[in-house]
């Protein structure tokens, strides 16, 4: 793991399912001038047997009033992104949410607007961009 400085973003990573243990949570340990402070999981046990350090929730909403946090990861089944993005977004945290962003065209706009209004930052993570075959 990458030692921390001041200044580090604060993260915040939803759900440590597959894409949240395997993905998310090791590449944000490998970027300097990030910090996994925060999981929401409802299995607190899976996410202290390879992160004894970070402070497990229970819930997004329980996450999210943690003033420590300033990006939250949403890695959730696809149907809670957009209302889950929503939530983060709305309590003032910069977003970045797994694919598919949306389930539909009007989820999306509407995302792109709370996150204009909230004046946050609103990115997908691609993971594949980079892949020799994409």
């Amino acid at each position: 793991m990458i030692e921390e400085g001041a200044g580090a973003i604060r993260v915040g990573l939803v759900g440590y399912g597959f894409a949240g243990q395997i993905f998310h949570a090791p590449l944000i340990q490998a970027v300097r001038g990030l910090s996994l402070v925060a999981i929401a999981s409802s299995n607190a046990g899976k996410v202290h047997a390879d992160l004894p350090a970070v402070t497990v929730h229970e819930t997004l909403g329980a996450m999210i009033t943690d003033d420590d946090i300033d990006l939250v990861i949403v890695a959730t089944p696809n149907e809670t992104h957009a209302p889950l993005s929503r939530l983060a977004l709305q309590a003032g945290k910069h977003v970045v949410v797994d694919k598919p962003f949306a389930l539909d065209l009007d989820e999306a706009r509407d995302l792109l607007r709370v996150a204009e209004q909230a004046n946050r930052n609103l990115w997908v993570f691609h993971n594949r961009r980079w892949d020799s075959d994409y």
